[in-house]
């Protein structure tokens, strides 16, 4: 008889008569059972709690105090959690809000360990750039654990990673510089030329899901559960941005790499202007023309090779490269 973790199926040896063991894949804590393993009893809280009137929850074993809602997407809201112990660390929670959309949940997980074995040159580098997964599961909710349950991905927080390309709209409602997109546009594809390379198409690149850390110049990419192998379909899209999907991928055509640049040219057009489709006047034609070619029709269908083009249109626009400072709440 084969036995297995009850929440992620993972192989385990046969349970002891007593005692407990930890899950070498997700962390929950298991018990002998009736026929094989069960979740274990939460342990008994013997320690002071910090910050008691804070919402807790069980997830893998472990108790999280939840700080704060981060986001609210259109099926799974994001929170801000600390790992309830003496030694603790900052996670992000995604708990899933909308059932209808567990496909999708579970989607991410897969799609993110294939990533995270990708053979590809550049993989420790560019993997930390996406979600870094710490469990998934059923948490159970409450203090103890015995007030429902919820399904929920805990992923470490990346300090810095504190906006998303929505918020740097928000913040910047006459457009940003011209200069600041193009290193925003260079982080973005050179992560999406390790993506493709690993056989993936993001599907979502959407200013939703572009973490922007403004003091070090850096793009995170999020929101992996409608990722798909090049040649595919998407298995969902985001309702209120169609105007920032290739039309003939809204429509049920295949995603390729070249979804994903359209993408990422339109999200920065938004950035500066108004429009995804059109750069405004006063950005220097040989960057707007670069935009708009990969916002409407790319003709670089390789994110590296529109990379290049991106630092040759910048300096026949800007000149030589230098660093462009770039204010955001927090980070002056």
């Amino acid at each position: 008889m084969k036995h297995g973790c009850p929440e992620c199926g993972a192989p385990l040896p046969p349970p002891p008569p007593t005692g407990t063991v930890r899950c070498r894949y997700c962390a929950l804590l298991l018990a002998p059972g009736p026929g094989g393993w069960r979740p274990a009893a939460p342990p008994a809280i013997d320690e002071p709690l910090r910050d008691p009137e804070l919402p807790r929850l069980w997830l893998g074993g472990v108790r999280y105090a939840v700080l704060g809602r981060l986001a609210r997407g259109e099926g799974c809201d994001a929170f801000l959690a600390r790992r309830d112990a003496r030694l603790t660390e900052l996670v992000v929670l995604k708990v899933l809000r909308a059932a209808a959309d567990t496909d999708l949940f579970e989607r991410e997980h897969t799609v993110l360990d294939a990533l995270e074995r990708s053979a590809v040159q550049g993989t420790p580098h560019y993997a930390r750039l996406l979600p870094q997964r710490v469990a998934i599961g059923t948490a159970r909710l409450g203090l103890r654990g015995d007030e429902g349950e919820r399904r929920v991905a805990a992923h470490r927080f990346r300090s810095g990673f504190v906006h998303t390309f929505a918020d740097v709209r928000r913040a910047h409602p006459g457009g940003i510089a011209p200069e600041a997109a193009v290193w925003l546009w260079k982080r973005t594809l050179d992560l999406l030329g390790w993506l493709h390379r690993s056989g993936y198409v993001h599907g979502a690149v959407l200013p939703a899901h572009l973490l922007v850390h403004a003091r070090d110049h850096g793009v995170m990419l999020v929101g992996f559960s409608r990722a798909v192998p090049p040649g595919t379909p998407l298995p969902a899209f985001s309702s209120a941005h169609e105007s920032h999907y290739p039309k003939e991928v809204w429509q049920g055509g295949p995603a390729t790499a070249a979804t994903d640049i359209t993408m990422s040219a339109r999200a920065i057009l938004l950035l500066l202007g108004d429009d995804v489709r059109r750069a405004p006047s006063h950005v220097p034609a040989p960057f707007a023309t670069l935009l708009e070619s990969e916002a409407a029709n790319p003709t670089l269908t390789d994110a590296w090779a529109v990379r290049d083009a991106v630092d040759a249109a910048a300096r026949a626009s800007f000149g030589a490269a230098k660093f462009i400072h770039f204010p955001m709440p927090g980070w002056g």
